[in-house]
């Protein structure tokens, strides 16, 4: 009786109401999930390279890096924001946060209690926590403004796909169901690749050069989807 009971769970159909909680508060919780994931990759990479390849001050180099980036963003066009206006609200939350939890407060009576290696190291660490959370606000607002330009680059795709579908359909093409699944499976993953690599480099890099290529790559996998879709409906 009880595996029949569970059976039917499983074969319960979404209704509504699943949908709604899924695409709000399961997007919600997923984002926070990523976004603690992300920071604490970052934080990781942050401490492991200072204790063998750069000094404690490599994150606050990168945090002015990344914010010197913000200047060459005007506002979106698509979603009205300024990418600075964005970056100066995230980084007062953030602010407002990290002075909450006192965090300058414990880094600074470390490094003062008695000079000792642990202590210094554990300030340290915890002064480039802080910087990582800025540097994850900073590149945060890029992100949202490159998600913009994923929109436009699949759109274009999308629409250029159509013509060259109809054009096969008109010429009698073959199908091919093999490059229309293997293009499908690689956009999601190319796209969230090229947001969790950019907000976990643990050196200062133009998000031109980041997301550029890579949108190349999803609007020609999109391309490619739509041209290989199926002939007929």
């Amino acid at each position: 009786m009880a595996e029949q009971n569970q059976a039917k769970r499983k074969l319960r159909k979404k209704d509504h109401w699943d949908w709604f909680f899924g695409l709000t508060f399961g997007l919600g919780f997923q984002f926070i999930w990523w976004s603690l994931c992300t920071v604490f990759v970052a934080w990781m990479i942050e401490v492991i390279g200072m204790s063998y390849f750069w000094g404690p001050e490599h994150s606050r180099e990168v945090l002015q890096a990344e914010m010197s980036y913000l200047g060459d963003f005007n506002r979106n066009l698509l979603t009205g924001l300024n990418p600075t206006e964005m970056a100066g609200l995230f980084g007062r939350w953030i602010n407002n946060a990290v002075n909450f939890l006192h965090l300058r407060d414990i880094a600074t009576a470390l490094g003062r209690a008695g000079g000792h290696s642990v202590g210094d190291y554990v300030s340290q660490g915890i002064e480039i926590l802080i910087n990582t959370l800025f540097i994850f606000a900073v590149r945060l607002t890029i992100c949202i403004s490159a998600a913009t330009g994923f929109v436009l680059v699949g759109v274009v795709a999308f629409i250029d796909g159509l013509v060259e579908r109809d054009i096969r359909r008109a010429c009698g093409g073959i199908e091919s169901a093999m490059i229309y699944h293997r293009s499908k499976r690689l956009i999601a993953p190319l796209t969230m690749l090229s947001f969790g690599l950019y907000m976990t480099l643990p050196f200062s890099v133009h998000p031109t050069l980041v997301f550029l290529p890579i949108m190349t790559v999803v609007g020609y996998m999109i391309f490619m989807t739509v041209k290989s879709f199926k002939k007929y409906l």
